[in-house]
């Protein structure tokens, strides 16, 4: 950390008036804060970043200084080395800025292995912070639990299903699987039929009796949901843009489905459901030729779809939990639960990056299979491929603390021959985004909250919302806050601000 890094830090937070997701000032100009120790958690576990003293959020981020820089320092030392579990080794670094003396600490993500790290005294569970957006917040029990069977190795999708038997499994789904992996391996082949499910993780032994493991249950069962009555595809078509709207004639779903199965089976059963409530087109290309098109590339919804299904979290915290399929006018939303899993992160989606598998045995039957999955890490690259042909802006990733989102939004589809008269026009992203800003203006003709606006958007994540919407708007002078004496209080309205 130099101080050149510290005063940028410095001014953008007096830029956009308020602190980010790695960004963190403190007033210490009479004393130790009393409370830091949950920044010094949340920056550990979640991306690092820098916490600068001396700075007073509350009187515009101006520059106080510190009470003493070398009590701080050592109360610093004593709190990251003594009080955080695992310890933390910041880079302290003491400067003089604006006539004052302050201290800038920066630190670091620790490793996956090592998290939560927390604060002692508070324990585990209510000492293990993470960052959201400018805030630390305390970590979930889920949050927790998901850290902790990463570190201890645990892939739920081999745990028995003790409620299940061999008979329930499809066996002449199972007999065709073995002899395909016989044919392609010939010591596998030496093995005999039961060894040979163990082996594949589709069994398991318990107490010297056999069980069908979830991978099994999920790929092979004859019904899964009989065991698992929540890990089900929620399929809804709404009539508007946002939960709520209704239909001319008051109805709040136009299509409602509950989408029940093998993996494969709702995989096909969610694509038939998509398909048949979307709209199609017929498109005249260069040579006269008529080609049927769908509003949506179907190939990139369906990696979307298997993605959720095969990737979401099956752990006895979300067991409760299914995924979600919501069709708007105007974009497609799937939701599964489960945050990203270990060391994966949204900006290596799509990346030539290794990714971390949560589920490693669902995955490697599909692969040996070969119906669902025939290139690992392809899915998210066919995505954006899909979307660009279709003249649509790229799918969105959005990660939020217990479930991860991809959004398909469905504007100005064009071929691709216009496409090419088009390419000195903005972009389809451009685009989308203006209309965002645009909804958000003639909402916030009344004051309007970010938790209202988050609503009517139809967006949940609080980070995206701030930095990609409103705090442009307030930037370019089209939106301001409603208390300009706290920018950040939690009854904070925007209001748009009307040309002359």
């Amino acid at each position: 950390m130099t101080e050149a890094e510290v005063i940028e830090a410095i001014n953008y937070v007096r830029k956009y008036n308020t602190e980010t997701n790695m960004i963190e000032v403190k007033t210490a100009s009479m004393d130790f804060p009393k409370k830091c120790y949950d920044t010094f958690s949340s920056f550990s576990n979640k991306y690092g970043g820098i916490i600068i003293f001396g700075i007073n959020e509350e009187n515009g981020f101006k520059t106080e200084g510190v009470y003493d820089l070398n009590d701080l320092q050592k109360k610093i030392s004593s709190l990251c080395s003594d009080s955080m579990e695992p310890a933390i080794r910041p880079d302290i670094l003491p400067m003089e800025f604006e006539g004052k003396n302050i201290l800038a600490v920066k630190i670091d993500e620790i490793l996956q292995n090592k998290k939560p790290c927390y604060y002692i005294p508070k324990g585990l569970n209510k000492g293990s912070y993470t960052r959201v957006g400018d805030r630390d917040e305390v970590m979930t029990d889920y949050e927790i639990y998901a850290l902790q069977s990463y570190n201890d190795h645990i892939f739920e999708d081999t745990r028995p299903t003790k409620r299940a038997s061999i008979d329930d499994l499809n066996q002449e789904e199972l007999t065709k699987y073995i002899n395909k992996l016989k044919e392609e391996k010939p010591n596998f082949a030496k093995n005999d039929f039961d060894k040979c499910l163990k082996i594949c993780g589709i069994t398991d032994t318990n107490d010297e009796k056999v069980y069908p493991t979830l991978a099994g249950t999920m790929l092979f069962g004859e019904f899964p949901q009989t065991y698992y009555p929540q890990l089900f595809v929620a399929c809804v078509v709404i009539p508007g843009i946002q939960i709520g709207d209704t239909g001319v004639l008051g109805e709040r779903f136009i299509d409602n489905k509950r989408v029940e199965g093998t993996i494969e089976e709702m995989i096909t059963g969610t694509m038939n459901f998509l398909t048949r409530n979307m709209k199609n087109s017929v498109i005249i290309n260069s040579q006269g030729k008529r080609i049927n098109r769908t509003e949506y590339p179907l190939e990139a919804l369906r990696e979307a779809v298997a993605n959720a299904l095969i990737h979401r979290d099956y752990s006895t915290q979300t067991e409760n939990a299914y995924v979600s399929v919501y069709m708007y006018n105007d974009r497609i939303e799937i939701i599964n639960p489960g945050a990203l899993y270990g060391t994966n992160k949204l900006e290596k989606l799509g990346t030539a990056t290794t990714m971390e598998s949560r589920n490693p045995t669902i995955v490697r039957i599909l692969e040996e299979k070969g119906d669902v999955i025939e290139n690992r890490h392809s899915g998210i690259p066919t995505m954006i491929r899909e979307m660009k042909k279709y003249g649509l802006p790229k799918p969105e990733f959005y990660e939020e603390r217990d479930s991860f989102k991809v959004i398909f939004r469905n504007k100005n589809v064009v071929t691709n021959e216009q496409s090419d008269t088009q390419s000195d026009t903005q972009s389809d992203t451009q685009k989308s985004q203006l209309d965002i800003e645009k909804k958000v203006l003639d909402f916030c003709i009344e004051p309007k909250s970010a938790q209202e606006i988050r609503t009517y958007l139809n967006i949940s994540s609080k980070r995206y919302v701030a930095y990609e919407i409103i705090r442009p708007l307030i930037n370019s002078g089209k939106l301001d806050y409603t208390n300009k004496n706290s920018i950040n209080a939690r009854n904070q309205k925007y209001l748009t601000i009307k040309k002359d």
